[in-house]
């Protein structure tokens, strides 16, 4: 079953496409697709990858948020800032491939920010 983002955005799709009388065929050509390929992203079955959707709202001189028009997606104008150290730490942490290490590593900095753990003097 289709999720019901992908189905607002295939909507969005084919209503945008129809807007500037542009046919399947023509917009799936632009996009390298066929209009088989096409036809399943407005129906929602197919999941519109986000190089494609850039490739779409070009192609269709919109906002690439125009797409996502009707998903009622929360705004992330509020997102948190994060100091050099703690990116880099993230960016860290995203490398590390074991899930025991990650975990390890989420225990540590629990117990460090809850005071848990007594620093010593060197």
């Amino acid at each position: 079953m289709p999720d019901p983002i992908d189905i607002i955005v295939g909507r969005n799709i084919r209503q945008l496409r129809a807007l500037r009388r542009v046919s399947q065929l023509e917009l799936g050509e632009a996009l390298g697709l066929t209009f088989q390929q096409i036809q399943k992203y407005e129906k929602g079955t197919n999941r519109v990858s986000a190089s494609k959707l850039h490739q779409i709202a070009v192609f269709l001189d919109v906002e690439i948020s125009v797409l996502f028009e009707g998903a009622d997606m929360p705004q992330f104008g509020s997102r948190i800032e994060l100091s050099p150290d703690a990116y880099a730490l993230a960016l860290s942490y995203d490398k590390l491939n074991s899930p025991a290490g990650k975990e390890a590593v989420k225990t540590i900095l629990t117990l460090i920010s809850s005071g848990q753990v007594a620093e010593t003097a060197a």
